[in-house]
Formats: structure tokens, C-alpha cells, sequence
């Protein structure tokens, strides 16, 4: 107990002494181990200024692209029903998908897709620029929307006629693919909303319910949801800070394109997220499943590496790599204002989630220095 005691407060100490820096911002964590949250605190402020108040281990957070994760859980699902195959083509249950040549696009299966290996370029724009607050977001210059749309090579009648996830489904037909499926490695976050439209219409019930029914409420995830207004309205909940100044951003809303980024959740709740998944755990899905969520599929990207780093790959929803000579397997986020990071240590039974209300990169560093000091003392038994 003494040493576990002392961890903690090693961790305490560190993640303190990283936040003077930060004007009141806050940071949530959540350690488990060996099927246990043993650490949950939170640090400085879920809100600051008038509003101002502190932040703790069940504060709802924006998770943004953690929520591709739960997405593909979705996939899975319908995969261990029998009701789809990884390497089905998309148009066979979409037969209106397809992309400016309908050749390459008809062999996209949904493995590829999960596993950003469709040959969608990553520059897309098209699922967050439906975002009801977009304007908002671009408004620091009189010209800022209007770039964001010339970036995308999008107009604002498109952005209009976007109403539904089929609807970004069938815009796809605009994009080029970079590379034949399965040969090259893209992160297309617009593609989870393909998912989702593929999710909607065999099941023919809306993503949400299922992942509410099949998902969260198996896991006990009662704050975790895809519904900005109740999170919004939520006394405990963040707001999102951004520059030296800490300016507050527009609140993450966008609920076509929830799978892709716009679900809410907590720390505690990530905690027994990342649990089940240790823990291959048959209640959601069954273990054989789980494993191939997590097995590396592509390389990914230069630029998504550590430099010098080799290994770092995706599987479906999941980055693979390792730290320290041990796997690690995990999963972020971030937009305006908001990072998030789930990772886990499956040989240690290990498993951390790490949520800002701010821009940067300390939730790499709080991660990096809970998994030293558990494989430290890992290699001290």
C-alpha cells in the first residue's frame, strides 16, 4: 500500500507541477488496473472565468475521434451477428456509394474503411464543415469561412444540402481516391460517418440507440453520450479553451457526424471502456473480436509517428505501437480546445485515459509518465 501510495502522489505532483502554465484549464485521469480504476482526479478547472469550476473524474469532456472507436464496436457487433463481413464491399449494402472512379471504390470493403485503408485522401473537410456552429468556429477573420471552404473545396450550398449521414455517404462521389483500397494508409475522419450509414441501414435503427442499448449501458457508461444539449445543460461538464489567453471556442457540436468525433464521455467512463477492452470482456462482444480490433492492420503515415518510430500502425480503430519495449495500444483526439487519449498496456493490465479542455500536448506526457512509473515498478517486483 505504501508504494502504491507513493505512486500516486508521484503522479499527483508531476500532472500539478505541468498546469500553472495552463490559466486555470484542467486536465481529467483515470488510471485502471488489473480490471480496477485505481486513480481518478481531476486538475484545475472545467470552466474558467465567471463560470469558474473545477474539474474531476466524471466532468463530460468532448472526446472527439475516441468516438471512432466506439463506431467500429458498432461495426464489430454486427460482425459477430452474422450480419456483415470485414471484407464486404461497401455497396453492397450501400449501393449508392461510390467515388469518382466507381471501379476502385466498388472493391472499398469495410475493413478498409475502418482501417483508413480505403484510399480516401485525409483532407476531406466534408463531416466537420456540416457542423451547425461552423461559422462561429471560422470567425476570428472576415475571411475565415470562406477559406476553410476554399481549403475543402466546398460551397455553402453543399454544406446546406448535407441533412443526413446518407447524404455524406453520396457526396463521396466528388473525392479522388490517392491509392487503389487496401495499399496506402489515410486517416479519413469523414469515412466513420459512412460507417454509421452502413451501421443505419442494415440494422434500420439509428446508431445512437444501439450504441446507448448495446454499448454504454452493458459498460456502465451513464455519462457518456452523443447528445450535446444535455451535456451543454450539464453543470459538470467543460468548456473549451484555446491560446495563451485561453479565449473560449464554440462548443463541439455536429450530431450527423457523431461517429467521427462528437460524443461526450468522462474519464471514469473511459475507464471502463478501456477495462472491457483489456479484459476482452464477452458481454459486448466476443473476445476473438476484440482481438481484431486490435491487431495492426497498415503503417500509418509519417507524420503520425514518433520520430525514429517504425511500428506505430492501425488496426481498426485502434493505433498499435510500443513504449518502452510493451505494446501499446490507444487511441486520441483533438480539435479546438480539446484533447483526449485513451491507452492501453494489455501486458500490464494497464489502461489510461486523459482528457484537456485546452490545446497542446501534455495529455502524451501525463500518459508517458503513468505508464513509467507502473513499468518501473513492474520491473522492481
Amino acid at each position: 500500500m505504501k508504494q502504491i501510495n507513493e505512486q500516486y502522489n508521484q503522479l499527483t505532483d508531476y500532472i500539478s507541477d505541468l498546469l500553472p502554465d495552463h490559466h486555470g484549464v484542467g486536465v481529467s485521469v483515470a488510471i485502471v488496473k488489473d480490471s480496477e480504476t485505481i486513480y481518478s482526479k481531476g486538475f484545475g478547472n472545467a470552466r474558467i472565468g465567471h463560470a469558474e469550476r473545477p474539474i474531476d473524474g466524471d466532468t463530460r469532456m468532448s472526446i472527439q475521434s475516441i468516438s471512432k472507436n466506439f463506431m467500429a464496436l458498432s461495426i464489430m457487433q454486427l460482425v459477430e451477428k452474422n450480419l456483415i463481413d470485414l471484407d464486404d464491399a461497401v455497396v453492397t449494402y450501400l449501393p449508392y456509394f461510390r467515388t469518382k472512379n466507381k471501379e476502385q471504390s466498388d472493391a472499398i470493403t469495410i475493413r478498409h474503411v475502418l482501417s483508413h485503408t480505403a484510399g480516401f485522401p485525409s483532407e476531406v473537410g466534408i463531416a466537420n464543415m456540416i457542423a451547425p456552429n461552423v461559422r462561429e468556429i471560422f470567425s476570428d477573420t472576415p475571411t475565415e469561412f470562406q477559406e476553410a471552404l476554399d481549403h475543402y473545396q466546398l460551397t455553402e450550398e453543399e454544406i446546406a444540402s448535407i441533412k443526413n449521414r446518407e447524404d455524406i455517404t453520396k457526396w463521396f462521389e466528388k473525392v479522388e481516391l490517392e491509392y487503389p483500397p487496401g495499399e496506402g494508409w489515410n486517416y479519413c475522419t469523414d469515412a466513420y460517418v459512412i460507417l454509421a450509414d452502413l451501421f443505419e441501414k442494415v440494422t434500420g435503427s439509428k446508431w445512437e440507440a444501439s450504441l446507448h442499448d448495446d454499448i454504454l449501458t452493458p459498460l456502465d457508461m451513464k455519462r457518456t453520450t452523443s447528445d450535446s444539449y444535455v451535456v451543454e445543460e450539464d453543470q459538470n461538464s467543460a468548456r473549451y479553451y484555446v491560446g495563451e489567453d485561453k479565449i473560449e471556442t464554440p462548443f463541439p457540436i455536429n450530431p450527423i457526424s457523431a461517429p467521427i468525433g462528437y460524443l461526450y464521455s468522462t474519464a471514469n467512463d473511459l475507464g471502463n471502456y478501456v477495462t472491457f477492452h483489456l479484459n476482452k470482456e464477452s458481454t459486448v462482444l466476443q473476445s476473438e473480436l476484440i482481438e481484431e480490433m486490435q491487431k495492426p492492420i497498415h503503417l500509418v503515415s509519417e507524420e503520425w509517428r514518433a520520430p525514429g518510430c517504425d511500428v506505430r500502425s492501425y488496426g481498426l480503430a485502434w493505433f498499435t505501437d510500443t513504449y518502452r519495449g510493451y505494446k501499446i495500444v490507444e487511441h486520441g483526439g483533438g480539435q479546438l480546445g480539446v484533447r483526449s487519449l485513451m491507452t492501453m498496456v494489455p501486458e500490464l493490465n494497464l489502461g489510461v485515459v486523459v482528457l484537456l479542455n485546452f490545446d497542446g500536448t501534455i495529455h502524451h506526457d501525463i500518459c508517458d509518465k503513468i505508464m513509467d512509473v507502473f513499468i518501473d515498478s513492474s520491473h522492481d517486483i
